[in-house]
């Protein structure tokens, strides 16, 4: 709920300056909106300011819990006045991948310090696994919305594409504390590249800084199935030099591909 206020003070009318924005306090169970009166005026809208309502208010549809119709009610009247004043479509809305049982049953969790236990589709190895985790909070990079999480299958902190998690359920209590949300991951793989050619395209997938033509470049990573494939991707621009075990890994996948395409 906090959290929740404490939001809105970074809400308020088109302009976002000082004096658009929500004057609020709360103290005792009391919420306290010092401009109401200037929130409360009349306004026209513009057709983005109108498009951008209608996409946040079916955002705040999605996102509710399934016992709450009373809500939805509120909402989807808001949507129809909207859509009419406007002249918009009402069915004008977000399309989400993420199963919002799954969010809402992961958002209970967090706020009740909860583990989960999830089946996950990665990206990565292109395989599901099951594991518990410890849910921490949301995060949004870019179009996507990821779980920020312990997780205890790979013994330390990931993060999760919440579209990709196909099934989840409430394990139980937290029963290991963990130091911070920062902390490094103690079962990182340190890695030796030689690079050839390619050098931007290499210096962005492996967030290298300097290099030259033959040099030796070290690198760390949490995932054996992302390098693998990242070094499969610069088809020829790069050599793995250690470790050996991924070394071998690629050089059999690649010998794999080949042979398919001489059969085929």
């Amino acid at each position: 709920m906090v959290a929740d206020l404490t939001t809105l003070w970074m809400c308020g009318l088109p302009g976002y300056t000082p004096l658009e924005l929500m004057d609020l306090s709360f103290d005792s169970g009391y919420v306290t909106i010092h401009n109401a009166d200037t929130l409360a005026r009349p306004r026209n809208l513009t057709i983005e300011e109108a498009i951008a309502l209608l996409l946040g208010l079916d955002l705040v549809v999605q996102s509710m819990p399934p016992d709450r119709n009373d809500l939805k009610e509120i909402a989807q009247g808001l949507i129809d006045r909207l859509s009419l004043l406007a002249n918009l479509p009402s069915r004008t809305r977000v399309d989400s991948n993420v199963n919002e049982l799954i969010r809402t049953m992961i958002t209970s969790a967090i706020s009740k310090k909860q583990a989960v236990k999830i089946q996950y589709h990665s990206l990565y190895s292109d395989e599901v696994s099951k594991r518990t985790i410890h849910p921490l909070e949301f995060r949004v990079d870019g179009t996507h919305e990821y779980l920020w999480a312990y997780c205890e299958k790979a013994a330390g902190f990931r993060s999760f594409r919440v579209d990709r998690i196909l099934e989840s359920s409430i394990s139980g209590p937290r029963t290991e504390s963990f130091q911070s949300s920062n902390s490094t991951v103690a079962n990182s793989i340190t890695y030796s590249l030689q690079v050839f050619s390619r050098f931007r395209d290499v210096a962005e997938r492996f967030s290298l800084d300097e290099m030259e033509k033959g040099s030796q470049s070290p690198g760390t990573s949490y995932s054996s199935q992302w390098l693998l494939r990242a070094v499969m991707a610069s088809a020829g621009a790069v050599e793995l030099t250690s470790p050996q075990e991924i070394r071998s890994h690629i050089a059999a996948t690649a010998s794999g591909l080949l042979d398919r395409y001489k059969a085929g």
